[in-house]
């Protein structure tokens, strides 16, 4: 196998770890973006962090280390940072100040921006989008074309699918929330209404599990 990139001697030291920014070997064609031969990329701590197949890739001053994985198509870029054993695989996206940590995986075409985190065991999935200072943690699963944003938050076993769009400071902690692209939940009370008038696509957890 022909390595896609090599490890320079540009380092630095953050959170009393040191990562190295990568260096392209050969062209690599992310489809928005195309990475030329000797083009610099973003920080990663030891090989395993950043797949050497597909056309994953770190770019900016990105972060990638600990024993998280960036593979596939994924691309981490911008100011992101992904660590622990974080996965970031398929055609997913983290970008901006976004985080990524602990056991959580983002994955398929899933998109986590601007300074919102996923962490704990989470998984966002599918066409998702996480961003402003939303937090996705614990448990939790954000998938279909679910949106999380603002100070939104998603946790413990939740799982927000469809087309949810939840804003503000809205927070989703059990069962499941599935709704159309048309709703939008800005506020809580907004939200506990919608969980009383339609038992049908919110099941509680121990009725969601079983």
């Amino acid at each position: 196998m022909v390595k896609k990139y090599e490890i320079t001697n540009d380092c630095k030291t953050v959170d009393n770890v040191k990562v190295c920014r990568i260096k392209a070997l050969k062209d690599i064609n992310l489809g928005f973006y195309e990475v030329k031969n000797g083009d610099l990329g973003g920080f990663i701590e030891k090989e395993s962090n950043l797949s050497q197949e597909g056309n994953a890739w770190v770019r900016g001053d990105a972060i990638v280390s600990g024993d998280a994985v960036v593979k596939d198509n994924a691309v981490v870029k911008d100011n992101a940072v992904v660590g622990g054993n974080a996965k970031v695989e398929n055609f997913a996206t983290v970008r901006d100040n976004a985080k990524v940590s602990d056991n959580a995986v983002v994955t398929y075409e899933a998109f986590v921006s601007d300074d919102a985190l996923v962490s704990d065991n989470a998984l966002v999935k599918d066409n998702a989008f996480v961003e402003g200072y939303a937090w996705v943690g614990d448990h939790a699963v954000v998938g279909g074309k679910a949106v999380v944003k603002d100070h939104a938050v998603v946790k413990d076993h939740a799982v927000v699918d469809c087309r949810t769009k939840l804003f503000d400071s809205v927070k989703v902690s059990s069962g499941k929330v599935c709704a159309s692209g048309d709703i939008i939940f800005d506020s809580q009370e907004k939200l506990d209404d919608y969980l009383k008038g339609y038992t049908s696509l919110v099941e509680k957890l121990k009725k969601y599990e079983e």
